[in-house]
């Protein structure tokens, strides 16, 4: 495995033009396996329950990662990032999708996502 750290930064908005608030936004395909290991999360204007969730091939599998402050973004971590989750495989080809739930209103979100390229033994 490389296990190279890399960082993903993306933008989106809840919902995406034509799109219903809390429904799943920014689509795309794994071009390679990673494996999560850390995430931060802020919207830029407050929302007191915006939470966020990760799917992969239509399965949640990180949920509940605090999106409501812009000053204080909302973490999910690794043990690798000083944080108690466990690492999350996403397979190459899988479809990720990001999913802001409880949100009181459209917003824009900015997302940081740390990763090692391939699978942890």
């Amino acid at each position: 495995m490389d296990e190279r750290l890399q960082h993903m930064c993306l933008t989106m908005c809840d919902p995406a033009e034509a799109g219903l608030l809390a429904t799943n936004e920014g689509y795309f395909y794994a071009l390679f396996p990673m494996t999560i290991i850390g995430i931060s999360v802020a919207p830029m204007e407050d929302d007191a329950g915006a939470l966020l969730g990760i799917d992969d091939d239509g399965d949640n599998v990180i949920t509940g990662i605090d999106a409501s402050d812009a000053n204080i973004p909302g973490t999910w971590a690794t043990p690798m990032c000083k944080g108690q989750e466990k690492p999350v495989y996403i397979a190459e080809g899988s479809l990720m999708s990001f999913d802001f739930t409880d949100a009181a209103a459209g917003n824009t979100f900015y997302i940081h996502i740390w990763y090692l390229i391939g699978e942890l033994l």
